[in-house]
């Protein structure tokens, strides 16, 4: 058996299902491997390496299994750097496997030689080289245990060619899956009884309590858990943006999302007002604390933080406590503990309050829902979406002009709904391409994807992908021909001295036709809900 071969057997052993890539020469054996054992490992073709690292990220934070990914040697190494930068820094284990130049042609300028291991060693939890045949299944085992362990991450894995080929008679025999790491979080851990003890106590004792919940507690699955313990407290629960999606967005307790993009004014009400904060699977970075000014400093509030990774907590602010522990295993901990402490409370004045604050939010924004202005305001684009989504939906949005829109005004309806945006480093070209990954990980969802007219350009080849793979989606263009977020800014904080933020429009409907594509152009209020009603 060839090391390429052992490689497929080992992702088998894994049951992998799916690996997202992009052909090329150096990755011949690793091909052919894959078409020897078909269909037991699909391979799913992308039109370019960036999109079959953002398909394996959609998919790992959807299927709760690493995404595994592929490119040949030289360019496909370089342009996989984004998504793989964006996975590591997410917290989604995604593999990528680059096959690479033969070992023997180390430093002699071989074409599309490569030092990937320093390529990649500060984007990825691990990046390692293959020098031998018969290392083949202990470095997969590694990767996958070091992927899906502790805090999530994306890994890297060189195989040279003489790796790829070279032959080892007893192999066989050390082709074995570690099954706990076949799943993420692997290996979940609890919190010390006694700290959880305390908290049970602050939240108990508390005037004004609330529960901040981060992408953590989406990865964790811990929206049920969460749920159980704001219901029997009467707490009121917000969000990040990347925690979106932990149960419906109607909830009493679902206040909204908070931050400097999109975010709810009622839900920041609610944090600032509070005596006792527990984040759970939140970094606090500067997004969600506003440039860590919110909460604003106060001597007697209590700050609690519960992570997966210690070296996040107390990291931004002064806790009054850390836990370092898995979120859903930990709430649900908390939440025994709380049952034995204290009985359940019903709807609080407090929250009948907030919940009055929101409905005067959302009556506010009614005018902007129902414009019929043009042109098409992106309030009536998402008011109009909310009222066609099923119950079930996987929202994919892109970084940039988007993102405060969604965020702010799309409404999930729980039942393991989604909305996914990738917020680490906010790269554009996110969301066609991940929108393939979804299909894969979610085929009971509904698949909506908005972008802007940036990320499009960055990543429309993956439409003839969607055609090709007779993926089912609902496609939202946004199509202001500029990159709207930064002349944005430049209008703000440039004098308006606008430079290289716009372009022509085109026809992208056009262009989604050739390549096999139902496209619509919408312009005036009654086209757009003709056209989503035809679209869904």
């Amino acid at each position: 058996m060839n090391g390429a071969h052992a490689l497929v057997e080992m992702l088998k052993a894994y049951q992998v299902e799916l690996v997202f890539g992009v052909p090329g020469d150096t990755s011949l054996p690793f091909y052919e491997a894959l078409h020897n054992e078909a269909p037991a490992i699909r391979h799913i073709l992308a039109r370019d390496e960036r999109s079959a690292t953002f398909m394996a990220d959609a998919y790992a934070r959807l299927a709760h299994k690493p995404g595994i990914c592929e490119c040949p040697s030289g360019a496909g190494p370089l342009y996989s750097v984004p998504g793989i930068a964006e996975a590591n820094a997410s917290s989604i284990p995604v593999i990528l496997i680059t096959s690479d130049i033969p070992l023997a042609g180390e430093g002699k300028q071989t074409i599309t030689e490569l030092d990937c291991q320093k390529l990649f060693d500060s984007i990825t939890k691990w990046s390692s080289v293959l020098k031998s045949v018969d290392k083949v299944p202990e470095v997969v085992r590694r990767a996958f245990r070091i992927a899906t362990t502790g805090r999530p991450g994306a890994i890297h894995l060189a195989f040279p060619r003489e790796v790829m080929t070279g032959e080892r008679a007893d192999i066989r025999d050390d082709l074995y899956a570690e099954a706990e790491c076949a799943t993420y979080p692997a290996y979940r851990t609890r919190g010390a009884r006694g700290e959880l003890e305390k908290i049970a106590d602050y939240l108990i004792q508390a005037e004004c309590p609330i529960i901040i919940a981060g992408g953590g507690a989406n990865h964790a699955q811990a929206g049920h858990a969460i749920a159980n313990l704001a219901e029997w407290l009467s707490i009121p629960v917000v969000t990040t943006i990347s925690g979106q999606g932990l149960f419906a967005d109607d909830h009493p307790l679902a206040l909204g999302v908070i931050g400097d993009n999109g975010f709810h004014p009622h839900a920041h009400q609610a944090v600032e007002e509070s005596d006792v904060l527990l984040y759970v699977g939140c970094k606090m970075g500067s997004v969600s604390t506003i440039n860590w000014s919110m909460p604003s400093r106060k001597p007697n509030r209590k700050i609690i933080q519960i992570d997966l990774n210690p070296e996040m907590l107390g990291n931004n602010f002064q806790n009054t406590l850390s836990v370092a522990g898995d979120a859903r295993l930990i709430m649900e901990d908390l939440f025994v503990l709380i049952q034995a402490k204290a009985l359940r409370r019903t709807e609080s004045a407090r929250t009948n309050r907030l919940n009055l604050e929101r409905a005067r939010f959302w009556e506010a924004a009614e005018s902007e829902f129902v414009s019929d202005a043009t042109p098409l305001k992106p309030q009536r684009i998402i008011a109009a979406l909310n009222k066609r989504m099923p119950k079930v939906s996987v929202v994919i949005a892109d970084a940039g002009t988007p993102t405060p829109y969604t965020t702010r005004y799309l409404k999930l309806r729980g039942n393991n709904s989604r909305f996914l945006i990738p917020r680490a480093y906010g790269g554009l070209g996110y969301a066609i391409p991940a929108l393939v990954g979804a299909h894969y990980a979610r085929p009971d969802a509904r698949l909506i994807g908005l972008f802007g007219d940036g990320s499009l350009g960055m990543s429309a080849g993956e439409l003839e992908t969607l055609a090709r793979l007779n993926i089912s989606a609902v496609l939202i263009h946004f199509n202001n021909s500029m990159f709207g977020w930064i002349k944005c800014l430049q209008k703000l904080h440039s004098a308006e001295k606008y430079l290289s933020v716009d372009f022509t429009p085109g026809n992208p409907a056009m262009v989604a036709r050739g390549f096999g594509l139902k496209a619509l152009e919408i312009r005036t209020a009654a086209e757009l809900d003709e056209g989503l009603d035809e679209a869904f």
